[in-house]
């Protein structure tokens, strides 16, 4: 009697253990179809998925280190090269600009400038974008590096940082006089009065010089008066400014060319204010492309 008691009393309870776990299953596998049927329909009612919660928190950090060009920079056999090359920067952008699970874009620079056609054109893109960008310079953000901060939403420097140096320079090398001392002679053929105008094989003319300086002030005005756009400030304040002068990070921030001071944490955090990013935001970092020795063998 008493092992068939045993023996009743056991088999309930191993049913009963088989039964709950039916039930679980049961409920993760609703669980499961109500959360595919919420998706599709906020897919086929027009909700992105970087509009949910907890989805497209990112805050995309970009570098700009280097001489800004419009061409790809060269290494050789025993250094490395890094530069700004617009096209890839401007690709980075763009494609930020379309991921929806990125809400704002920190663009770290390092860099004294570049060419004037490249910073514009990039200053550009950035000026474009539809998401925040918060430009942060770190050691370094001055001539053309600055054009491209001043069109972002929010500039972040460190207090010691070289900033401003707002102005063009044309630099012409002018060899003539070596030329005279070691009894070389180089002979033009043109069709035009100034068709050799800079040449480095004999003085510059002082027609070619105004000619010149002409060039290099129109390029200047157009600075200033982006500068002045961008940080919204009066062009007769931004000229009064811009005679080429480095500032240090803490100076330029006392005369509005930035707008605190901070690190790249700084900055992260603001373009998360400014993308509303719930709680702390993930970064996604994109490496900027560094030619090496290999790269000159591949």
């Amino acid at each position: 009697m008493t092992l068939n008691s045993s023996k009743s009393f056991r088999k309930p309870e191993k049913k009963a253990g088989v039964g709950r776990g039916k039930v679980l299953l049961l409920l993760v596998v609703f669980a499961c179809l109500l959360l595919t049927v919420a998706v599709a329909a906020l897919l086929l009612g027009g909700v992105k998925m970087g509009q949910l919660p907890l989805v497209g928190q990112k805050i995309a950090i970009i570098p700009l280190k280097g001489e800004i060009t419009a061409e790809g920079c060269s290494a050789s056999l025993f250094s490395s090269a890094s530069c700004a090359n617009v096209a890839a920067i401007k690709e980075m952008l763009k494609a930020a600009d379309k991921d929806d699970s990125i809400r704002a874009v920190v663009l770290d620079i390092n860099s004294g400038g570049g060419s004037v056609v490249p910073s514009r054109d990039l200053a550009y893109t950035v000026k474009a974008m539809k998401k925040p960008v918060v430009a942060f310079i770190g050691e370094t953000g001055a001539s053309g590096a600055y054009y491209v901060a001043s069109a972002a939403d929010y500039i972040v420097t460190d207090r010691d940082s070289m900033t401003g140096s707002i102005g063009v320079i044309m630099t012409i090398q002018q060899m003539y006089g070596l030329y005279d001392k070691l009894g070389l002679n180089v002979t033009v053929i043109k069709s035009g009065k100034v068709k050799d105008i800079g040449s480095p094989y004999r003085e510059m003319t002082p027609e070619e010089n105004k000619e010149l300086t002409n060039m290099v002030d129109k390029i200047y005005e157009d600075f200033i008066s982006d500068v002045a756009v961008n940080r919204n400030l009066s062009v007769d304040y931004v000229r009064n400014i811009s005679d080429g002068s480095i500032y240090l990070g803490r100076d330029a921030k006392d005369m509005g060319l930035v707008d605190s001071l901070g690190g790249i944490d700084d900055a992260v955090q603001i373009a998360a204010s400014l993308g509303n990013v719930s709680g702390e935001p993930a970064i996604q970092k994109t490496a900027s492309k560094t030619l090496s020795i290999w790269d000159l063998f591949t």
